[in-house]
């Protein structure tokens, strides 16, 4: 017993002084981390914004009494008149409304990182990078290259009425769709904008609710029989859910379930698609068409409650 006693206490105390030592050795390799990680976040502040600075000034011009926002702010206050205006969520409501009201036509769509690396085929960046920044592009029904769906969307946003572009200056965000717009010839400045997430907007702001109120709503998209669910349950009138859209090439099979609705206002979340589909469904049926995206999910969620 004493010498089972001895092994037992023996060992413990040696997995004691192991787990303590692995603990140690983990540590260590989190502060280095970490060490690393502000360093380089020390250096791209620098690379990306003092330097910038540096290089503009003369050998013999200093500007020690103004940080990189001032700096910023100024030029961005001398460029105003490049400045484009972007619709709120108020006015895409009222444009919304009106098309209702007078059952004209009106497309909303938005361009994210997945429409915009699609379009980007072959233009704007080359097929490989594409496949390694996209990776989740044949999930949402495009398997890189995919000229044809390129040029389908492409045709799709010319003609959209109003279209969401992503405000933030990230590479594959509206970096990207500057580049695209400009590789396509289509112009800021003539084209009606929005902000891409003009969907997630439009319900904060208090919109939603008014748009959908006393209207046939069709819902459109793999997640279109929970969300007419949950619409239905919030007093909705809900006219259909049309579900399974599979990518892009399954467009022409969904518009043929959607033309047989009777609606006022479709609510399409169906990935890169439902830029295809909402476009489709103002220029060809007449009606108002949202790109809704995962708005869908936060409401099936119950994430975002429908307000009254």
């Amino acid at each position: 017993m004493g010498h089972q006693e001895g092994y037992s206490k023996g060992y413990e105390d040696g997995s004691k002084q192991a787990e303590e030592e692995k603990t140690d050795h983990s540590h260590g390799w989190e502060l280095a981390e970490k060490a690393g990680y502000e360093k380089g976040l020390k250096i791209g502040r620098y690379e990306g914004g003092d330097a910038i600075i540096d290089e503009q000034l003369s050998e013999t011009h200093v500007l020690p009494d103004t940080s990189v926002a001032q700096v910023i702010a100024s030029g961005i206050a001398a460029l105003g008149e490049r400045i484009i205006h972007l619709l709120t969520a108020e006015q895409v409501a009222g444009r919304l409304l009106e098309a209702l009201e007078q059952r004209k036509p009106l497309s909303v769509v938005r361009l994210g990182d997945g429409e915009l690396l699609t379009l980007a085929q072959e233009s704007v960046l080359p097929t490989e990078q594409i496949r390694q920044e996209g990776g989740f592009l044949e999930y949402a029904g495009v398997k890189v290259p995919d000229i044809a769906a390129r040029d389908r969307l492409l045709a799709a946003v010319k003609r959209a009425d109003i279209v969401g572009i992503p405000k933030l200056r990230q590479p594959n965000y509206q970096r990207l769709a500057t580049d695209v717009f400009q590789s396509y010839g289509i112009d800021f400045r003539s084209k009606v904008l929005t902000d891409s997430l003009v969907n997630y907007r439009l319900y904060q702001d208090g919109h939603l609710s008014r748009l959908m109120k006393g209207r046939k709503v069709l819902v459109v998209g793999n997640l279109a029989q929970p969300l007419a669910e949950v619409l239905a349950e919030s007093g909705v009138a809900v006219a259909g859910a049309v579900a399974q859209v599979q990518g892009i090439h399954d467009v022409d099979r969904v518009m043929g379930e959607i033309r047989g609705q009777n609606f006022d206002l479709a609510l399409v979340s169906a990935g890169i698609a439902a830029v295809i589909l909402a476009d489709a469904i103002a220029a060809e049926m007449g009606k108002a068409a949202l790109d809704f995206g995962h708005m869908a999910n936060a409401i099936i969620k119950g994430e975002a409650p429908l307000q009254a």
